[in-house]
Order: structure tokens, then sequence, then C-alpha cells
């Protein structure tokens, strides 16, 4: 599956995470206006000084072991399913970053193998972006919910 196809379907999917209210939509550029919006990620979200900021808002996967019958992603759920490595999660949000598209990243996912593979690879996303990539923008990563305290702190703090 290529790269686009996989951030369609797995932003789609992070959309109904209510954190950012904007996420999902899409409104094409009219014929004298300026901008667009596209459903591929893009949300906004708040500073604590009020500034907006964008973020490429994704799911590492909508694949998970579970089946809570309030989750979109649930295992019995008959919906097209996508999994980004950590590397092209990292390489994406800095396509995106260098196109100033975003300020920052939103990551959760899915719970694929057990919540501790899980948390480390988002672990591992964080990490090539900061360590190879140098990217100092935000990331606001979810924790996944019965994953070590280990491994939650090394995601937290990944550089140090």
């Amino acid at each position: 599956m290529e790269v686009l196809d996989k951030l369609k379907i797995l932003a789609d999917s992070a959309k109904y995470d209510v954190s950012c209210s904007s996420s999902g939509s899409k409104r094409p550029n009219t014929k004298d206006g300026i901008g667009n919006g596209f459903a591929g990620g893009i949300c906004h979200s708040f500073a604590s000084d009020g500034r907006c900021i964008s973020l490429l808002k994704i799911l590492m996967t909508n694949i998970c072991i579970y089946d809570c019958k309030y989750c979109i992603n649930r295992k019995s759920n008959d919906i097209k399913r996508a999994y980004f490595t950590p590397k092209e999660i990292a390489d994406l949000t800095i396509e995106f970053y260098k196109r100033n598209y975003i300020e920052g990243l939103f990551l959760s996912s899915g719970i694929i193998n057990s919540p501790d593979y899980t948390m480390e690879q988002i672990y591992n996303a964080v990490y090539i972006l900061r360590k190879e990539h140098k990217f100092n923008g935000y990331i606001h990563a979810k924790i996944i919910p019965g994953s070590s305290q280990e491994l939650i702190n090394k995601v937290r703090k990944p550089c140090r």
C-alpha cells in the first residue's frame, strides 16, 4: 500500500479522537480565494498562549486486537486497515513540516500485538523524529492503555 493511501485511511480513522475539532475537513479553494482544507490529517489545536497550531493527526495503525464496541477501529468492524512504520511516520511528518503545512505531530494508534509493542513503535517514531531528523516541533504521542510505565517514560523523554 502506498503512503498516500495509508495517510487517507489513518487520518480518517484519527478524526474520531475528539481532541482536534477541525480534523477531517475538506474545503477546496475557490477561483479567487486563497488556501484550502485537506482532509489528509491536518487538524488545529490551540497552545496555552492562544496560538492556533496545525498538527499532522494520524494513527500509527487502525488495526486493533481489541473489540471495544464504542471504537470505530474495533477488531470486528469491517473497515480498511493500514499501518505506518515508525520511519514512515517520521518521514511524513518531516515532509509536511518542510512544506510548512504543520508545526507538529499528533500520534495515536490502535493496539497491535500488545500495548507494550504498540508503545514501543510509537517510541521508535518519536525517536527517529527527534534524533535522526533533529525535529524540535511539537509532538503529542498518546499513551497506549496497558503499556508499561518504562515505555511511557521513554516516549516522554526520547532523547535523554
